[in-house]
């Protein structure tokens, strides 16, 4: 009896809030990288700059990160329903309005809105996988999540470029793009108000029943964290040397995920002199492949007690993908290439598991805060990337040098990793101070 219920709430939770999750970071992916396209109109519709357009970018990534742990503390406090309708209808709004900036100020304005609208989204969202999905199935509840980010991209990227093309009620194309992509985030986010359950107890899709055994299964009815401190959360999770090391091992995976993102179409095409049609198949296929990893190494990690070592194992995947990868470079192209996307499986499976050894050493009242702080070292490498990438090839004339230091940078990850594993005592549960322990695998609230 109990082993049907599990299935079956396990079941319903997929089904009823990771599709929801999904969703709302698919819009969230879309919303925040659909600048790119609208730049082949807006920039000459509004005489931006290259400089301009780069302090936008700029100005966006900083109010990120400077907001990303008030904000994820702020929607914790709010509460799931009510915290992603907000945030959601903020960034679709924000968005939206990119449509109806007259110059480049309003535009620079635009974008720090925007990257404050954003800050908080995706570390609340981790804090709330983990305050309502069992353990046994958080891995997978992460992976189909994440996976969100390359379906934006292989639905998104064409669906752009065709907006760019509608010109309607005096809007031009890429006015178009913002306004018809911005509104559905909007939507999503009122939908939220309706759907999302802020606790187990209020999962109305669950039978009587069902609600019981979670309720049982997490341990705990209401969350008492909402009752601390946003402030002493933010300042116990900064002083937290394991938010650190965990931060350190998501700037890696993010680096490798920026790569693919803005350089990879240049690597194929230079690789493989192949042309835009071309470069555009195979740009699909490092995507896949780490969905696949993403969700493979997820799901595999909910049948372990000890998620550290499945995450070795997929950067010790995506270590040797990229070493084999920049050794072939210059003897063979396809093999080269076929190395590249054994690195994006491994890379995938790294951010499938990630999140879900994050909650599982990080509970307690400055869990949200934690989370929002490892975001941010993670997204660090945003800023650090490209200008890294960009002397790497022109120092070198090729991309050999960027998966060289892709490779490098998954070692010391690979090493982080070990020292986490080996720093980690088993903890005991101290209500006293529901809060965070460095260097150990806290139990709080449970």
């Amino acid at each position: 009896m109990t082993l049907d219920i599990h299935k079956r709430v396990e079941r319903k939770l997929l089904l009823h809030v990771a599709s929801l999750v999904f969703l709302l970071y698919f819009f969230f992916a879309i919303d925040r990288g659909n600048i790119g396209f609208a730049a082949l109109q807006m920039n000459d519709a509004l005489g931006l700059s290259a400089e301009v357009f780069g302090w936008g970018s700029g100005l966006f990534t900083l109010a990120y990160l400077l907001f990303q742990a008030p904000n994820a503390e702020l929607l914790r406090r709010l509460g799931a329903s009510r915290g992603f309708a907000i945030i959601a209808c903020a960034w679709g709004l924000v968005s939206t309005s990119t449509a109806f900036v007259p110059d480049q100020f309003w535009f620079l304005v635009n974008r720090f809105a925007l990257g404050v609208a954003e800050a908080g989204f995706h570390a609340f969202m981790i804090y709330y996988i983990s305050r309502i999905f069992p353990k046994r199935v958080r891995g997978l509840a992460v992976g189909l999540s994440f996976i969100a980010v390359p379906c934006s991209m292989i639905i998104a990227s064409p669906l752009s470029g065709a907006l760019l093309g509608v010109d309607w009620a005096g809007f031009h194309g890429w006015q178009s793009l913002f306004i018809l992509e911005g509104v559905p985030s909007v939507l999503m986010g009122l939908l939220c108000l309706k759907l999302i359950p802020d606790t187990p107890a209020d999962a109305k899709f669950l039978t009587e029943q069902e609600r019981t055994w979670l309720i049982e299964e997490l341990g705990t009815v209401s969350d008492k964290s909402a009752e601390s401190s946003a402030l002493g959360n933010i300042r116990e999770a900064a002083f937290n040397p394991l938010v650190w090391a965990l931060g350190f091992v998501l700037f890696t995976m993010v680096l490798a995920i920026n790569v693919m993102t803005i350089w990879m179409p240049l690597m194929i095409r230079q690789v493989s002199g192949a042309g835009n049609l071309a470069v555009g198949a195979l740009n699909s296929l490092p995507w896949i492949t780490f969905s696949i990893g993403c969700l493979l190494a997820g799901r595999s990690s909910d049948k372990v007690k000890d998620r550290a070592t499945p995450l070795r194992v997929s950067v010790a995947i995506a270590t040797l993908g990229f070493f084999l990868s920049a050794a072939l470079q210059e003897a063979n192209t396809v093999l080269a290439f076929a190395a590249f996307l054994l690195a994006c499986l491994g890379a995938g499976g790294a951010q499938g598991v990630f999140w879900a050894l994050a909650m599982q050493l990080l509970e307690g009242r400055a869990a949200a805060a934690a989370f929002a702080m490892i975001t941010v070292v993670g997204s660090g490498s945003g800023v650090f990337a490209h200008p890294l990438i960009g002397n790497l090839h022109d120092s070198t004339g090729s991309f050999g040098g960027v998966v060289w230091t892709l490779a490098a940078f998954y070692v010391a990850a690979f090493a982080t990793l070990h020292w986490i594993s080996r720093a980690r005592t088993p903890g005991t549960p101290d209500d006293s101070t529901n809060g965070l322990q460095p260097n150990a695998t806290p139990v709080i609230d449970k």
